[in-house]
């Protein structure tokens, strides 16, 4: 893998990234309030690339598996029902993985993993997807999301064009 830094110099991300995120918010390696601005975003893009290193050849969905502990199949629309997301927030270590994540954790991991993917290889699996999307609808609710609503639209329409 070559070595770059597409937070920091968007110029080294791939060419397909630069075309579809447009918008600051992707390459704002500082707000807590983007992708990457985050300690979570950030350190999810850092072990992407490992874990890329790693596994060369895989599919995203094996490093979304790895993500989730093997829970892949149950991170699913289920968890970004109002009713369960209620159930997490009220009761949050009980909730999916919280002995590894919280929801937005979780959900910054995925999204941040995905938007890695079209960084450095210029698409977003998909078959990933769908994931992806379990993440960004969990975000809009606003018991479990810190993201603003106009930066989960950029999300969503970059994942759905990748």
């Amino acid at each position: 893998m070559t070595e770059h830094d597409p937070l920091n110099e968007p110029e080294t991300a791939h060419a397909r990234a630069r075309e579809l995120m447009v918008e600051p918010l992707f390459w704002d390696c500082v707000d807590e309030a983007a992708p990457f601005g985050s300690d979570e975003g950030s350190e999810a893009y850092c072990e992407w690339r490992n874990w890329r290193e790693e596994n060369p050849d895989a599919p995203l969905i094996q490093c979304f598996n790895w993500i989730l502990d093997g829970q892949l199949e149950a991170y699913n629309e289920t968890l970004a029902s109002d009713a369960q997301i209620e159930i997490d927030a009220a009761n949050p270590d009980d909730a999916f993985l919280a002995d590894h994540y919280d929801m937005y954790t979780l959900d910054t991991t995925i999204i941040a993993t995905g938007l890695g993917q079209l960084m450095d290889e210029g698409k977003i699996d998909p078959d990933a997807k769908p994931f992806m999307h379990v993440a960004i609808k969990r975000q809009r609710n606003p018991k479990a999301g810190l993201y603003e609503a106009l930066t989960l639209d950029a999300i969503t329409r970059v994942v759905d064009a990748a």
